[in-house]
């Protein structure tokens, strides 16, 4: 077979993949320019990189199978989604008011 990576992973890079190209399409169909924004292309990519470990997670609330399969094959994406959501939750605490 050609694909024969983990599915998680290859989830996950789709999703950060098609999550960075959204914004340019947008902005492309409504005439804005400049249509890519390297910034906010890198901070799609990484907000579309963390929805399917977190979508899991939540997953694994119904299905045990799930979390085993998060646990066991995707150890890279779920640090990943943990160091995101440590970074949101110290900025919330150490944010200006």
């Amino acid at each position: 077979m050609v694909i024969d990576g983990n599915l998680v992973d290859i989830a996950t890079i789709s999703v950060g993949a098609l999550s960075s190209s959204i914004r340019p399409i947008k902005r492309l169909l409504c005439g804005c320019q400049p249509c890519f924004h390297r910034e906010k292309a890198i901070n799609d990519m990484l907000n579309g990189v963390m929805l399917v470990p977190f979508t899991m997670m939540v997953g694994s609330i119904f299905s045990s199978d799930l979390m085993k399969e998060l646990l066991s094959s995707a150890k890279i994406t779920l640090a990943i989604a943990g160091l995101a959501g440590l970074f949101f939750v110290l900025g919330e605490i150490f944010k200006d008011n």
